[in-house]
């Protein structure tokens, strides 16, 4: 897997004032970048309404049958990703909303202390980190779950499901590769 040394494609974070501002993982990702506390991601913003999200950035969507892959690389690099920060409790209200490119992640096993071991009830950050991941920029992952005290933990559940899914080169690979890990 390649580590660019500097990530410099644009992550947007959009949001969605549902959860409390003093413990949601998007906030506190962007709080970081903005003090220049990671060296991978040279470019993210902070966005709180849905126009403001580039119009075909990748759209991190769980409800969606897209997987994200390494076949997104090129709309990553010209458009960006984008993070939907909401509750879990009112997603669908914002995960009904169309983008033009709206992925969801292959399955993942959470390791938040909300959600710990639940498979796709991931954080923004657990999210954004398999994101980089799956999109070749382990260093920039790992960065951004650093500043969690539980941010190791989504590797040690996770790290031999998203080196597989991020062999895979199409969509298709990547539910036979589900369907291997968690049946259908």
């Amino acid at each position: 897997m390649k580590n660019k040394a500097n990530f410099g494609s644009r992550i947007t974070i959009f949001h969605a004032n549902q959860c409390d501002r003093k413990k949601c993982t998007g906030i506190k990702v962007w709080r970081y970048f903005k003090q220049k506390k990671f060296s991978a991601i040279t470019d993210m913003r902070y966005v709180e309404r849905i126009p403001q999200i580039p119009r075909y950035s990748l759209v991190l969507n769980p409800l969606t049958e897209s997987i994200l892959s390494s076949a997104d690389n090129e709309i990553f690099t010209q458009s960006g990703l984008t993070i939907l920060d909401c509750s879990w409790n009112q997603a669908e209200e914002i995960f009904a909303k169309r983008f033009p490119n709206p992925r969801r992640l292959p399955q993942l096993i959470a390791a938040n202390p909300v959600n710990y071991g639940k498979p796709t009830k991931l954080t923004s950050v657990e999210a954004l980190a398999a994101a980089l991941f799956l999109l070749a920029n382990e260093k920039a992952a790992k960065e951004v779950l650093s500043i969690f005290k539980w941010g190791i933990q989504f590797f040690n559940l996770n790290l031999n499901l998203l080196r597989d899914y991020a062999t895979c080169n199409n969509m298709e690979e990547l539910r036979k590769r589900e369907l291997d890990y968690f049946g259908g």
